[in-house]
């Protein structure tokens, strides 16, 4: 395969970019759930976040499986794939929640809740595509 940067391949770069992608949708699920929970229901921030990451991991998963890492025409496996992917998506969850709910506390509801989970989840998204690179990958994923 041809570089497109050195030592990253450019099938490593594409799973990247759609790694990128999925995570922009799942952030919006998140981010919108929150909001709702928090600003509109007023839960507070930590709950609210549990509530969000958890819808939002279901989409997440499927997205990533499919698109991302081209897992196609085998079934989900719960211990290779789902236990791990919502092992990963538990920790970033309570990362988030602890950055959620020190913003409540400490701001208030609303927007500042939205950011903190947001810086959170930058925080731990690196690790994430590196692990669940390591994970999905296999010699049968079907072709781009």
């Amino acid at each position: 395969m041809t570089s497109s940067l050195p030592g990253i391949s450019v099938d490593r770069a594409q799973t990247a970019g759609r790694y990128l992608a999925v995570s922009m949708v799942n952030n919006v699920n998140h981010q919108g759930l929150l909001f709702l929970a928090n600003s509109v229901w007023g839960w507070p921030g930590g709950w609210a976040n549990l509530f969000a990451g958890f819808l939002a991991s279901i989409p997440a998963y499927l997205l990533s499986r499919a698109w991302v890492w081209r897992v196609r025409g085998r079934k989900h496996d719960f211990r290779r794939e789902i236990l791990p992917f919502w092992g990963i998506a538990l920790f970033g969850l309570v990362v988030s929640s602890v950055f959620a709910e020190i913003a409540d506390r400490w701001f208030g509801a609303g927007l500042f809740v939205n950011l903190a989970t947001l810086l959170a989840y930058f925080l731990v998204w690196l690790v994430k595509f590196v692990l669940l690179d390591r994970m999905f990958a296999t010699p049968t994923k079907e072709p781009v």
